[in-house]
């Protein structure tokens, strides 16, 4: 079940992103991300608007993602949930809830490279992070959904749920 993050989602979240950052972003300096989770935890995430995916019956969340307006800042799945389904069902949902969809990856992360052009994103520009110094790739998306389309499937109580606990949302239900 996709829904909007609780605040008793919290740690699962960040044990989350720091797993799966280990992972997939191997090529950085030991040590940077564990030097990282204070700020996961008491900044970035207050700051965003974030949605996680509930694994039922067990409650257990298998992924999310965090928004900052258009900018989505955060896509991450647990380890043991990727390839299964969960990153393309949160994307789609990231893709249906902005007019614009704006990311950024690593381009040494070449598994998500690969995800997002299977998704229909290109890289149209880059960038090197301040803080780590790594280049990134500029993936900017329009909405694949119609205006129409997108205001109809917006009156389920899914999105509505989602929707209704948007800061940045911009589109009235």
């Amino acid at each position: 079940m996709i829904r909007a993050m609780r605040e008793e989602d919290c740690e699962a979240v960040v044990d989350i992103w720091l797993r799966a950052s280990l992972q997939s972003h191997a090529f950085m300096e030991e040590g940077y991300w564990e030097s990282r989770v204070e700020d996961m935890r008491n900044l970035y995430l207050p700051l965003s608007e974030v949605v996680v995916d509930e694994v039922a019956p067990s409650g257990k969340l298998a992924g999310f993602m965090a928004f900052i307006g258009d900018y989505l800042a955060a896509l991450f799945v647990a380890p043991e949930y990727q390839g299964k389904g969960t990153g393309t069902r949160l994307l789609r949902l990231a893709q249906k809830m902005r007019s614009e969809l704006h990311l950024c990856v690593y381009a040494r992360n070449t598994r998500a490279v690969a995800f997002y052009r299977k998704h229909g994103f290109t890289i149209k520009g880059e960038r090197y992070e301040e803080a780590t110094g790594q280049k990134e790739w500029l993936l900017p998306a329009k909405r694949h959904l119609k205006s129409s389309a997108f205001k109809q499937e917006a009156q389920s109580p899914l999105y509505k749920e989602i929707l209704g606990y948007c800061p940045f949302q911009r589109m009235p239900l």
